[in-house]
């Protein structure tokens, strides 16, 4: 998408806006300022148009960290690029809308373009004295304000000026956190985690990845660009990071200090950034000690393959579930666990993540049996589920990328279901206090993951764990909408292209509604999920119609009649056949106005159902009354002979007498 955006297109191309102050010049690219997903362009500040600035175009495939660019906003660290203005744009190359952020533009070019490139290497002097300063000034503001960088790597370093003395970082923000990285600059707990969901790590994560972008600039090349991810990771696991990533190569000097205390495995022994400022100003520190792992006097045997520490067996068992769980049920794996594994505390959480629940109602037990023995291993790993790997705050940035097909939807909502974060957090030994508010809203969202009305389920997940992701409604997902204030617009729109179809409200229009629109209550989208098709579209329609009245255009005639056609089953529901021909006549006007609430009180107006369905009443009433009587005659008809005779016979007898009296009145008369 990025090499789709940076093509030139022949002519000039008139800029695109960025707010009212800054533009984006489509056939004017940046190549060596392209990130991986982001493609860079000439930009012009209107305000100040002799200052060196650039633009990213976003690839809409990985979220941007939006908290990230709006805390960098206005900080002027000597070597971090921060945005000075960010925004969505409509894009000519691609025919939909991007995120765009505007940096300051260094002058001097990147390092490397890539980690199969050598450069001259760097003197530990030149490091000591000129490079490092300014980046860990700056990283140790970044830190003081609570961010992380997490995008540290040799090809995201720029140099600032022309003579090329001074470096700073590149940008951090234009995708998830660390989703860039390569193994080789992630710690091992990161590295094991699928790319989107690393999360935002701490200072530690940082700091690391400086001391494996130190040994580059060092040798002027990638000591372990011969071995693949898995492999370097396995030798991290194995050997230890600092061993793996010199790849034999040995160092003399001050600077082994630094990067010893750097590329420390646990993270409570790495040194910090007060400890590198002080070696910077000439205080040798010797690294902090780290504990020794513990390894068990006899190996587990799995795959084919001796394992003496819970991280490497734990590291097995996530690459291969299936093989795990035959070996877990085997006895061999719990006389391992009691008599070699020789760590208490990971016994302990071994024996209840075997014992835990048996996941009555949910399919794959096994799978998060699976995942749960990984998390007691190595409880500073990410959660681990079939192929899904991340980061405990990774979750949300990698369920987004799942859902635009980089990973499976399937298998997180799956981990989620099966409270795998809820255990993972149960077996750390101390929480950062920025990880509680996670921990409290894992439990809130799998009752959103378990309602499967429109507006809830994995959709809404997504959605709240994303607070700025744009909606990904295929109708709206070209619009880049993040507010649901523009939601109606951007259905105007593609109304106005869709002519011809019927509107549906699918489950990602009603998730992004539900989680942006806090005033919609749980029973704005029950008719969503009726089984009945004029429910449905009165459903849509009362829907629309209170985001219409809250923020939306005040009129959308092109949506209105796509709505329309489906509101004859809205109208059939009046009973009264004058009113329905009423309604159907003057729909059209209705229509034409776009005003929703309006077409929605025409359709379904209260005072005229309640009158129609007392008519229908009093008809029911007046027909029962007719269906008694002829129920009555009906029930008489077998007597009607019987009855007639007798009646006859009456008449008769009535009228005989009558003829006597008049016979002899008149005899009497006559005489």
């Amino acid at each position: 998408m990025a090499d789709q955006q940076a093509e030139a297109v022949a002519g000039s191309k008139p800029p695109i806006r960025l707010g009212e102050r800054f533009e984006i010049y489509p056939d004017r690219p940046l190549a060596e300022l392209r990130s991986p997903n982001a493609a860079g362009f000439v930009a012009v500040d209107r305000d100040r148009p002799t200052a060196s600035i650039f633009g990213l175009v976003c690839d809409a495939d990985l979220p941007p960290r939006h908290e990230v660019i709006q805390a960098l906003h206005g900080m002027r660290a000597e070597a971090l690029l921060t945005p000075y203005d960010w925004g969505v744009i409509d894009w000519p190359a691609t025919g939909r809308r991007h995120f765009a952020i505007i940096f300051e533009r260094p002058t001097g070019g990147r390092v490397v373009h890539s980690l199969t490139q050598t450069i001259a290497p760097k003197h530990e002097d030149e490091l000591i004295h000129h490079v490092l300063p300014p980046l860990v000034a700056s990283l140790r503001e970044l830190f003081a304000a609570g961010l992380t960088h997490r995008a540290i790597r040799p090809t995201n370093l720029f140099w600032r000026d022309a003579a090329q003395r001074t470096l700073a970082f590149g940008e951090c923000v234009s995708a998830p956190p660390a989703a860039l990285q390569p193994i080789a600059y992630e710690t091992i707990e990161s590295g094991m985690a699928t790319p989107a969901g690393r999360g935002n790590g701490t200072a530690a994560e940082d700091l690391y990845s400086l001391g494996a972008t130190i040994i580059f600039l060092l040798f002027g090349r990638n000591l372990a660009a011969a071995l693949g991810d898995d492999q370097l990771l396995a030798e991290k696991i194995s050997r230890g990071s600092y061993y793996a990533l010199l790849a034999g190569q040995r160092l003399n000097g001050a600077i082994v200090e630094a990067l010893r205390g750097l590329l420390t495995d646990d993270p409570r022994e790495r040194w910090n950034v007060q400890d590198l400022e002080m070696w910077l100003e000439g205080r040798r520190l010797s690294p902090k000690q780290p504990a020794l792992v513990r390894r068990a006097p006899r190996p587990f045997e799995f795959a084919g393959h001796s394992f003496y520490t819970a991280r490497a067996l734990g590291h097995a068992f996530s690459r291969d579930p299936a093989s795990a769980v035959r070996a877990l049920k085997a006895q061999d794996f719990e006389i391992w666990m009691q008599r070699s594994l020789c760590d208490d505390e990971r016994s302990k959480m071994l024996t209840a993540a075997l014992a835990e629940g048996h996941d009555i109602g949910l399919t794959g037990h096994d799978e998060r049996l699976a995942a749960r023995v990984c998390i007691a291993l190595d409880p500073a790993a990410p959660v681990r589920y079939k192929s899904f790997a991340a980061a405990i705050d990774g979750f949300g940035a990698a369920l987004v990328c799942a859902f635009r097909g980089r990973g499976s939807v399937q298998q997180i909502a799956e981990a989620m279901g099966g409270r795998l974060p809820q255990f993972w957090f149960s077996a750390q030994a101390s929480l950062r206090p920025e990880l509680v508010p996670i921990l409290k809203s894992f439990e809130r969202l799998r009752l959103y993951l378990e309602d499967r009305r429109p507006g809830f389920g994995i959709e809404r997940v997504v959605y709240e764990m994303n607070p700025k992701q744009h909606c990904l409604s295929p109708v709206i997902e070209a619009d880049y909408i993040i507010d649901a204030a523009e939601v109606l617009e951007a259905l105007e729109r593609a109304s106005e292209k869709r002519t011809g179809d019927d509107f549906q409200i699918d489950r990602h229009l009603a998730a992004f509604i539900a989680a942006r629109y806090r005033h919609a209550g749980h029973d704005w989208f029950d008719a969503l999920n009726s089984g009945d098709p004029a429910h449905r579209v009165l459903g849509a329609l009362y829907l629309l119609a209170r985001l219409q009245g809250f923020k939306g255009p005040s009129s959308v005639p092109a949506l209105a009649q796509r709505l329309g056609r489906q509101l004859p089953l809205v109208v059939d529901r009046y009973h009264n056949r004058g009113r329905r021909e009423q309604l159907n006549a003057e729909l059209p006007k209705v229509l034409a106005k776009g005003n929703l609430g309006e077409l929605l009180s025409f359709v379904d107006n209260a005072a005229e159902r309640m009158r129609d369905l007392q008519g229908f009443h009093q008809a029911l009433r007046d027909y029962a009354a007719i269906d008694r009587e002829l129920d009555l005659l009906r029930l008489a008809a077998p007597r009607r002979p019987e009855r007639a005779a007798e009646l006859g016979q009456r008449y008769a007898a009535t009228v005989a007498s009558f003829l006597a009296w008049l016979i002899a009145l008149s005899v009497a008369l006559m005489g």
